[in-house]
């Protein structure tokens, strides 16, 4: 007895639930979603919501807003492309566009979102530096004669703050030359070029799991040799 009451208590509840639960909505009609429409927008301190209103008149399809955006917008531009909307109006309420066809989302950022961009950010501060460094000149007086590639890359490293490793087994290739008045960067060419290898580097990543390399081409990749 006990256990068919239980049955259908639990019975009830589910059909509650059902009955609470809400409707699918049907599906809207499609659109004809051109984002490169231009429009004319002139907000301040107006909500999301008002904002992408105006753009969906003007679009002729519906845009969903998370009912979670709710940071004031001022946006004044004219003849302007829904992609720079987008990009002027996202960053000042934490969002993301989502297109999935001709549907235009805009949800908040998530936990993983904000993760991915502060590695974003720190990867391209880190290649800013980086690049800075590149340009910069040795000091004076570097130069090597009949030295392990493995060791003129360490003392190329100790002087620049950057890790640079000989590339595979070319580590004990002998290197002579003078690096006077060149960049970093222009050194480690001409090191590469003196020792005819595979032309490239192991340089170790300031992002990243630790200590771990990638390859570094100064000529690109791959290497165009013959025109240096």
């Amino acid at each position: 007895m006990r256990k068919t009451t239980c049955f259908f208590v639990l019975l009830l509840a589910v059909l509650s639930l059902s009955a609470c639960s809400p409707r699918p909505r049907a599906d809207e009609p499609a659109c004809n979603l051109d984002m490169g429409v231009r429009v004319s927008i002139d907000v301040t301190n107006a909500l999301p919501r008002t904002v992408f209103d105006q753009l969906s008149r003007e679009l002729g399809c519906n845009i969903r807003v998370s009912p979670f955006l709710w940071k004031p917008v001022t946006l004044h531009v004219e003849d302007a492309s829904i992609w720079v909307i987008l990009a002027r109006v996202l960053p000042q309420i934490g969002g993301k566009y989502i297109l999935n066809g001709s549907q235009l989302s805009i949800a908040p950022y998530t936990v993983i979102d904000r993760m991915q961009a502060f590695k974003g950010e720190n990867q391209s501060r880190d290649l800013v530096e980086r690049n800075r460094i590149l340009q910069s000149r040795v000091p004076e007086g570097m130069r090597f004669t009949d030295a392990p590639l493995s060791s003129v890359l360490a003392e190329i490293s100790q002087a620049c703050g950057l890790e640079f490793k000989p590339w595979e087994d070319e580590g004990d290739r002998k290197v002579s030359i003078d690096l006077n008045g060149m960049t970093f960067e222009e050194a480690i060419k001409a090191v590469l070029t003196e020792v005819d290898g595979e032309g490239a580097v192991w340089i170790k990543l300031s992002y990243g799991f630790p200590r771990a390399y990638g390859q570094y081409w100064p000529w690109g990749y791959p290497p165009d040799r013959a025109s240096h």
